[in-house]
């Protein structure tokens, strides 16, 4: 599947993923019941069913769509926040050492 398109589905997934409500879910599931398609003892498992199926459907397309970036922006070299929290631990060192040169410099002791 090409990425676009990939993209294009999981919009519109969560489009329908995000209008579908509890209430939503239970008028559907009282049509079924008035065409005949379940009874009404099933109601509460069928509703119960459909939000499982559901947030199971919301779960993989996050994983999805997480596994994409991820990849995005390993192609891409994008840093990460990470990355970037590492390098300014060793610039704040690097510039704590370069002051304490200078302080001593100053004071006339000889540095290695």
């Amino acid at each position: 599947m090409e990425k676009e398109d990939f993209w294009r589905k999981a919009w519109f997934f969560g489009l329908g993923v995000a209008n579908f409500t509890k209430a939503k879910i239970e008028a559907l599931v009282e049509e079924m019941i008035k065409r005949g398609e379940i009874n009404q003892q099933e109601k509460s498992q069928t509703v119960e069913e459909i939000l499982g199926r559901m947030q199971s459907a919301q779960a993989a397309l996050f994983a999805k769509v997480k596994e994409a970036v991820a990849q995005v922006v390993q192609e891409l070299k994008l840093a990460r926040l990470a990355d970037l929290q590492a390098l300014e631990k060793r610039v704040a060192a690097l510039e704590k050492e370069l002051a304490e040169r200078e302080i001593e410099g100053r004071q006339g002791v000889v540095v290695d």
